[in-house]
């Protein structure tokens, strides 16, 4: 499951043998209204919207999906540098215990409104010498460098919440630009450095790698859905401004007034300059790159990303994007990713898009690690009892025989038969004056009273 800035997207699917990934099915559900970049805003209707998306996918898996995988981001995560030392009366040799304990020291680290989601250890300083992994150096003093992933409490709570009350359990939470990177960067990419900027609807994500590990980690309260809405500012609607964007807009332009001097055909008739539109999206687009710029120079290895960057996220998909990157970020090389480099397989090909929009969620799935569905259990109902005529006839009623022809030693045979009906008649008989006479008597009492 992934909580973003517009939609909630759930994904189902199985790992094959050889390693590739089969997807079994892709729903997702508007969320503008109840969730705000990434956060959770109205549970009740985030819990309306969870039950509508596990319902379909439990019919197209045909399962009963009982625990998820959960990816969490949005515009509160980000990254937090932490140091735990300890000094020695002599020199001891680091063992892994001592790194544990180090560790468990830093997670114990309090951020007033924060929480700690994930923790990526950076270098250990031993005495002169500086390393990953300091199990059996002979020191006087280790100096452990942590990177602490950061976000509000409530960004984990709200939706721990929405997922309880669909009654459903959590089989492992990941941090989303982390199971991003971890599934489309290269080991070359990570260890020579580069930097992962995730183009979302509200929000604009920045990943820093170097030396294989996670530098720096932000997240920008900037999106495509701000292109949009400054379109919106020309008296547009929002979905007509948004098929604008993607038509006409351009991330970068370097023609001239004369070669956009044509108008654009608006609602209700209007016309709006197409040099007005590209100069709308172009402003914004500088202001969410120039945003990423400080993000990088602020991780301190602005100069040291030998593989660049790399694009992904519904919103790299405006055009010249790569010719924006490379103006106003000025980096060694770009690398765009409309699709996760994964073998995958689908059962619904129109479902699995390629435009960077399932980025971030086949990321996810990729991620998880255990069986999360049961078999559907059919409850047979009971066959129905036949029928009991429960009425009964009354002692006082005969049946109707129908006249049976009989041979001679047959009639001989039931005489005696018929002798005892007649018996019986006359008892019946008998019984049946005792109560007129009884009636009789009453009716007399009355009477006489």
């Amino acid at each position: 499951m992934e909580f973003g800035s517009s939609k909630i997207r759930g994904v189902a699917g199985c790992k094959n043998v050889d390693g590739s990934v089969r997807v079994l099915d892709v729903e997702q559900i508007d969320a503008r209204h109840w969730i705000h970049k990434g956060a959770v805003r109205n549970i009740d209707k985030t819990v309306m919207g969870l039950k509508s998306i596990i319902e379909k996918m439990d019919t197209a898996v045909d399962a009963r999906i009982l625990t998820v995988f959960v990816g969490i981001g949005g515009q509160s995560v980000r990254t937090r540098k932490n140091t735990v030392s300890r000094q020695f009366a002599t020199k001891t040799i680091v063992s892994q215990e001592l790194v544990d304990a180090l560790q468990k020291n830093n997670r114990n680290t309090v951020y007033a409104g924060y929480e700690i989601l994930d923790v990526i250890p950076q270098e250990y300083h031993v005495g002169l010498d500086t390393t990953i992994d300091p199990v059996g150096v002979l020191c006087s003093q280790i100096e452990g460098t942590y990177l602490n992933v950061v976000a509000k409490t409530e960004l984990k709570e709200y939706i721990l919440k929405c997922l309880d009350a669909c009654g459903l359990k959590v089989a492992g939470i990941f941090v989303s630009p982390v199971a991003l990177a971890d599934c489309i960067l290269t080991d070359t990419e990570k260890r020579s450095g580069c930097a992962l900027v995730d183009f979302g609807y509200g929000t604009t994500t920045v990943a820093v790698y170097k030396n294989n590990l996670l530098r720096h980690l932000a997240v920008i309260p900037l999106g495509g859905n701000n292109i949009t809405q400054d379109i919106c500012s020309l008296q547009i609607e929002e979905d007509e401004a948004e098929n604008l964007k993607v038509k006409y807009g351009s991330a970068y332009s370097d023609l001239s007034k004369e070669e956009l001097a044509k108008n654009l055909l608006v609602n209700n008739g209007r016309t709006i300059e197409e040099r007005s539109l590209v100069d709308i999206v172009e402003a914004r687009e500088e202001e969410i790159l120039g945003n990423v710029a400080a993000q990088i120079h602020m991780s301190g290895f602005q100069d040291k990303l030998i593989s660049g960057v790399v694009a992904s996220g519904a919103a790299a998909n405006i055009k010249n994007i790569e010719q924006a990157i490379s103006i106003r970020l000025h980096p060694e090389k770009i690398r765009l990713v409309r699709i996760v480099p994964l073998a995958l397989q689908s059962v619904n090909d129109e479902q699995v898009t390629k435009d960077g929009s399932l980025n971030v969620l086949l990321a996810l799935l990729n991620e998880g690690n255990q069986n999360c569905t049961e078999p559907k259990v059919e409850i047979k109902q009971p066959e129905p009892e036949p029928e009991i005529d429960l009425l009964q006839k009354s002692e006082w009623e005969t049946e109707t025989v129908e006249p049976v022809r009989q041979s001679k030693v047959e009639t001989e045979n039931a005489s005696g038969t018929k002798h005892g009906a007649r018996e019986e008649k006359k008892s019946k008989s008998g019984f049946g004056a005792k109560i007129k006479d009884w009636l009789k008597k009453a009716t007399d009492i009355v009477t006489e009273e």
